[in-house]
């Protein structure tokens, strides 16, 4: 679990408090339930509209931009928020991944995450 603040992208946008993510490598993208994108300020259904497939099926994703603060700083991704995720949020491969260096240790239950800086 790593602990994110949200953000809509515009310049002095407010951030939420902490919440608590799983990072998944199993997830293709960032995804977040539904009450996150309403708090913010997102009018969830005026997003871009994405079948998704998880464990419950296919289900309607809303795409949307945001800026999510992760350790090391903020990074603006492109991410989906759905209404019956059974968790605050998953970390995954496009938006999060890709910023940092990911190790699973199986025998510690660890997961060990490096930010990389690009230029």
């Amino acid at each position: 679990m790593v602990p994110v603040q949200f953000a809509l992208t515009t310049p002095n946008a407010p951030r939420t408090k902490r919440i608590e993510c799983m990072v998944d490598s199993g997830a293709s993208c960032c995804l977040f339930h539904a009450d996150i994108a309403k708090h913010i300020g997102l009018d969830l259904k005026a997003g871009r509209l994405q079948m998704t497939n998880g464990i419950g099926g296919p289900e309607e994703t809303w795409l949307h931009p945001v800026r999510l603060y992760i350790p090391g700083g903020p990074v603006d991704i492109t991410a989906g928020f759905k209404e019956k995720l059974t968790v605050a949020g998953l970390l995954g491969m496009t938006g999060f991944f890709e910023h940092f260096n990911v190790t699973f240790d199986a025998t510690a239950c660890e997961c060990k995450l490096e930010r990389i800086y690009k230029a």
